[in-house]
């Protein structure tokens, strides 16, 4: 079935003062006088309470499975801003031959991964994840959903969505039906590349939704 990854480039590219009027030392002969000033010695003090970093997130790089990072479901979120595109890959070795990759995946948008207990490596490159745990999670349903990954139930619920292409480099969508986010071919249910309008049916017993250059409204 064809693929599609849109590549999308982006170039990223007072006080004032015065002067007080002198007065003339020879009009005057009274002796100065000292006008004494209260200062307060409390002093207040202002304290910001920062946010703690959040060191669940794992960076660009290569980790081994087991030992570096742990198997499992994770959210995963684009961070290289040039390309606004990341990569994801497993891996059954680490001697960087074409062989080695299980499965891999280019991310336009945010979305989510699973990390199986059998690969030996995972690499990151232009995205952070973040393990999550699908039971501890709020659903944040939303009715229109643009480029990435959306879990069924969490981010998107079954029902008819207009697709509308909004890539601009080769005019060209994808949506994509999955049973899993191990990023397996086998994983897909079903896929399409739209070269205009169209609609999409996301069903109960799908477990998330792609979309590459194109944005979907629930109808």
């Amino acid at each position: 079935m064809p693929k599609i990854i849109a590549c999308l480039l982006t170039l990223m590219l007072l006080s004032a003062c015065g002067t007080a009027p002198v007065e003339d030392a020879t009009e005057t002969n009274s002796e100065p006088t000292t006008e004494s000033v209260a200062i307060s010695s409390e002093e207040t003090t202002v304290v910001e309470e920062k946010a703690e970093p959040d060191t669940d997130w794992i960076g660009a790089g290569t980790y081994l499975v087991g030992k570096d990072i742990e198997p499992g479901l994770y959210k995963v979120e684009v961070t290289d801003t040039i390309m606004n595109m990341g990569y994801v890959e497993r891996a059954k070795g680490v001697s960087m031959d074409f062989d080695d990759i299980l499965a891999n995946i280019v991310l336009t948008g945010d979305g989510y991964v699973e990390i199986k207990d059998t690969d030996m490596a995972v690499k990151f490159q232009g995205v952070r994840a973040k393990p999550i745990n699908l039971a501890e999670i709020e659903p944040n349903i939303k009715e229109v959903l643009e480029d990435g990954i959306h879990l069924v139930g969490y981010d998107i619920i079954p029902g008819i969505y207009q697709v509308e292409v909004t890539d601009t480099t080769m005019n060209m969508g994808y949506v994509e039906r999955t049973k899993n986010v191990a990023m397996d071919f086998s994983d897909i249910i079903a896929n399409e590349v739209f070269q205009g309008p169209g609609y999409v049916e996301v069903k109960e017993s799908d477990f998330a939704i792609r979309v590459q250059g194109a944005v979907l409204r629930l109808q």
